[in-house]
């Protein structure tokens, strides 16, 4: 039983990750469930016995991406770290740049994907989980503007949003470009100017 339900995990996660790879290869709306079968070696049928549909798939990815970015915040984000939250910030930046890179960016452009495949469902989902990553930005502001490390009349709900969009508009680019430039280099001089906006001189 301990191994069929370790076989069942594996089947998802390759089902997942496949769905992940086709995704960035063709566009969301191009990815099937024949050819998530094909990509991994089995039936249809073997697919639908742990999805009910491309939409679970999905749904499942969503969730890998929230963890994902949300867990990059929390290995680089606590209040007894004695770091500035702008070398915090920099971290969780640094932290999601090493992944995108090593992934080829399929957070974010799965993020954009999934987006123009149009269900509302998955949307809603999408939406939450941008939410709660912008939320937890702006946490870390909240905590330096009260350590006295970022300027009192800063805007956070706008520099929460602008540092999730920015990196988004970034990861697009770099994608469009087919990878041409380093993203760690590009990003540094942006989240400077930012850095320069919001800090407490």
């Amino acid at each position: 039983m301990v191994l069929e339900r370790k076989q069942t995990l594996v089947r998802r996660r390759q089902i997942v990750s496949a769905a992940r790879k086709l995704i960035v290869k063709y566009g969301s709306e191009h990815v099937t469930v024949r050819r998530i079968a094909k990509e991994i070696g089995v039936s249809e049928g073997a697919i639908y016995r742990h999805f009910k549909s491309k939409r679970e798939i999905l749904s499942l990815l969503v969730d890998e991406i929230e963890n994902l970015l949300i867990g990059d915040i929390e290995d680089n984000y606590t209040e007894t770290s004695g770091l500035n939250v702008l070398e915090i910030l920099k971290r969780i930046i640094d932290s999601h740049v090493s992944s995108i890179q090593q992934r080829r960016g399929i957070s974010f452009q799965v993020i954009a994907e999934i987006i123009s495949f149009g269900d509302k469902k998955l949307n809603k989902k999408i939406n939450d989980v941008i939410d709660e990553y912008i939320g937890r930005i702006r946490e870390i502001l909240t905590y330096g503007v009260k350590a006295g490390e970022i300027r009192e009349d800063v805007n956070l709900d706008a520099t929460a949003v602008s540092f999730f969009s920015t990196l988004q508009g970034l990861v697009s680019i770099w994608a469009l470009s087919n990878y041409s430039f380093n993203l760690q280099q590009r990003y540094l001089p942006i989240f400077d100017l930012l850095r320069q906006a919001i800090a407490k001189h």
